[in-house]
């Protein structure tokens, strides 16, 4: 009997270890983006508030370590109504340290139109603006947000009808696949949806279709396609199951003035 506990007990924390601690044990990536830009940047995708083990504490100290100029939201902020009051006690530390807070929508704030009828109001209620195949004119840069839902190609012609061209431009979008359908010139795509594989496990997007970065082995982290920036997050809560393989929980500070990128 007593074999049996200690074996029940050690298979018990290595479930943990394995799958539990790196959905709270919050990875923190550093990227250098050279855009000649002095901002900072703070980036969270995926929030997936129903499966999130980030305390919003973690936040603030993150905010008050970082002094970030902007927070940036790239999608699945929740695929239930009745998770919607759990997001704001992120956006009340937002609201607190006076941040500017925009965002996209991504594939699960889709999950039922009543959903994303009532998630946008409230959202901007809360102090968040939500972009929605539009773009908006900001001091040193122009911020352009594709919403996941376009019903036809207008959606990126409506994105991209008033942007100027004269100051670098950043696009928000959920999917990183988007950049292939992107025709006009941008500098930088900030995106999630992938999650990093979530599982990291060889041929994980070979049996699960995520588009044709994913299968190309494109799938996080900081990269140059066709001249133009990508950067996609692993997300900060999870999609379908709470746990986590290979892949810590993330959100990404990136400087807008680097040389160089890198990632602690």
């Amino acid at each position: 009997m007593a074999e049996l506990l200690i074996g029940l007990i050690g298979c018990t924390g290595l479930f943990y270890l394995l799958f539990i601690l790196p959905t709270q044990w919050l990875k923190v990536e550093h990227i250098d983006v050279p855009l000649g830009i002095d901002k900072k940047i703070l980036q969270l995708s995926d929030l997936h508030i129903e499966r999130n083990r980030i305390h919003p504490e973690k936040m603030k100290e993150l905010l008050q370590k970082e002094k970030p100029d902007y927070v940036f939201i790239t999608g699945d902020f929740t695929a239930r109504e009745k998770h919607i009051p759990r997001i704001k006690p992120y956006l009340d530390v937002f609201n607190e340290y006076g941040i500017e807070v925009y965002a996209v929508f991504g594939n699960h704030d889709y999950r039922t139109f009543q959903l994303s009828l009532r998630l946008r109001p409230w959202l901007e209620e809360n102090q968040v603006k939500v972009l929605v195949n539009e773009s908006i004119e900001l001091p040193d840069f122009t911020l352009i947000g594709l919403d996941f839902y376009r019903e036809d190609e207008l959606g990126l012609t409506k994105a991209f009808s008033k942007v100027k061209g004269d100051k670098p431009s950043v696009v928000l979008c959920h999917d990183p696949n988007d950049i292939a359908e992107v025709a006009e010139p941008f500098d930088l795509m900030l995106s999630g949806h992938l999650h990093g594989k979530q599982f990291n496990v060889p041929f994980f997007f070979t049996f699960i279709s995520k588009g044709e970065l994913a299968k190309r082995g494109i799938y996080q982290g900081f990269h140059k396609i066709d001249g133009s920036y990508l950067y996609i997050s692993k997300g900060i809560g999870q999609a379908h199951w709470n746990y986590r393989f290979g892949v810590r929980s993330e959100v990404t500070v990136l400087s807008l003035n680097g040389e160089k990128n890198n990632s602690n």
